[in-house]
């Protein structure tokens, strides 16, 4: 399929601080594949392409097509960039339909499932960090101190735990996460859940000191303990709507 040969769908930017971008981006390849002008086994166009037809940035059609390479709907090929998976147009709809509904699920959900991946990649980032980690990892935490007050806070944070992620070498995990945290951080924003805490700043330090020990038994204790005022306000909001 030739890039300039493609027309693409409408771009509807109604509603875009309740939707993240990358889910309208894929809403829009979901309606290109359904119409037909990109078909099962297709090449889709270059990042850079998408970006500018689309108009957004090559950041949010990144996350994009990450999400819809771990559930399989894209592969991403040597040499070829992502392509459609070969399923049928109606299977293909569904799992689209899905990927597009995980920002549906209760926040306990969301952050019942943060706790358990959270635990299981800071053990392993404790086991397996590499000099460079440790760099990114004592970066992004001085970040987040620099930030504190101000309200670039919550990105500075997830990327503190994307880091411990990253550490874990664990692609999947780390995927898992990358998938449901952007969900729990628009929440946080929505219901203002983050409000400046200096015992956050403590916290950080010292899980960044257990995994810089290789102590991954205290590293997940910490972490949960870490979760644990979010833990209990999403279970005490999931008990007040039933």
């Amino acid at each position: 399929m030739e890039e300039n040969s493609l027309s693409m769908a409408t771009f509807n930017l109604d509603n875009v601080f309740e939707t993240k971008t990358a889910d309208i981006v894929i809403e829009n390849i979901k309606e290109l594949i359904n119409s037909g002008q990109i078909k099962p086994g297709d090449r889709l166009p270059s990042e850079r392409k998408l970006a500018s037809d689309f108009g957004v940035g090559r950041a949010q059609i990144r996350e994009a097509l990450h999400k819809l390479e771990f559930y399989g709907i894209v592969k991403t090929l040597p040499q070829s960039g992502s392509v459609i998976n070969g399923l049928d147009i109606t299977t293909l709809d569904g799992l689209i339909s899905d990927v597009l509904n995980l920002q549906t699920y209760d926040f306990f959900s969301l952050v019942e499932t943060r706790l358990i991946l959270e635990e299981h990649v800071v053990k392993l980032c404790a086991e397996r960090y590499t000099p460079q980690d440790m760099e990114i990892l004592e970066h992004t935490h001085e970040n987040f101190v620099k930030y504190f007050d101000s309200p670039d806070r919550v990105s500075h944070d997830f990327a503190f735990h994307r880091a411990i992620a990253e550490g874990s070498h664990n692609p999947v995990s780390k995927a898992m996460l990358m998938i449901i945290i952007p969900d729990i951080m628009k929440i946080y924003l929505r219901d203002r859940i983050c409000d400046p805490n200096p015992e956050v700043v403590k916290e950080h330090e010292e899980m960044l000191k257990a995994i810089k020990n290789r102590d991954g038994d205290l590293a997940v204790k910490l972490m949960k303990e870490h979760l644990r005022g979010v833990t209990e306000f999403a279970k005490s909001n999931l008990n007040s709507c039933k």
